[in-house]
């Protein structure tokens, strides 16, 4: 005797036959040796350094087109032993630099020496605190930077600087027209 199904049970059926071809479907496009999330991936807008067991997380500088600004980030002690910050300065000028690097003077003001305790982190500007203010950075541009510390072997990096609204800059359009 064949066997008969009503029509919602094959109804069913091919439902559940679809949903299994489409889960393995997606499954395989993110499955490969390629697939994005195998990939590094930094979601911040500054940048990301190490030097021993100091972390610099998402460090940037938030300035206007008349290059004064205020660095932003922060600092955390992965390692075994108390450190401290001792200072940031531009790097010194090499012959490989970008169009988006620096090319005048650029100055970091207001930046105390300050502890870095195991396991702790380290904001710049500090909540109630002083900021350290950046002078000769200009939105667009990456800002060669050497972080010193007292323990840690001194890190070199490049910064971005973005608008005083995080906004990388683009291009302006052109507001007049000829008429």
């Amino acid at each position: 005797m064949p066997i008969t199904l009503s029509s919602q049970a094959v109804r069913r059926t091919a439902l559940a036959g679809a949903t299994v071809a489409l889960s393995v479907a997606v499954a395989a496009c993110g499955a490969s040796f390629d697939a994005q999330t195998s990939k590094p991936y930094q979601a911040a807008e500054g940048t990301n350094a190490q030097s021993g067991g100091i972390a610099v997380r998402n460090l940037l500088v938030l300035a206007s087109e008349d290059g004064k600004g205020e660095l932003h980030g922060a600092f955390v002690n992965t390692g075994q032993s108390d450190d401290k910050l001792v200072s940031i300065a531009a790097a010194a000028a090499d012959a490989q630099n970008t169009s988006t690097e620096q090319t005048g003077s650029v100055t970091f003001t207001g930046l105390k020496e300050t502890d870095l305790k195991v396991g702790q982190s380290y904001t710049i500007p500090p909540a109630g605190g002083t900021p350290v203010t950046v002078t000769g950075g200009k939105p667009g541009q990456m800002l060669k930077v050497t972080i010193t510390f007292a323990e840690a072997g001194p890190l070199t990096t490049s910064v971005p600087v973005l608008t005083t609204d995080h906004y990388s800059p683009s291009p302006r359009p052109d507001t007049e027209k000829e008429g």
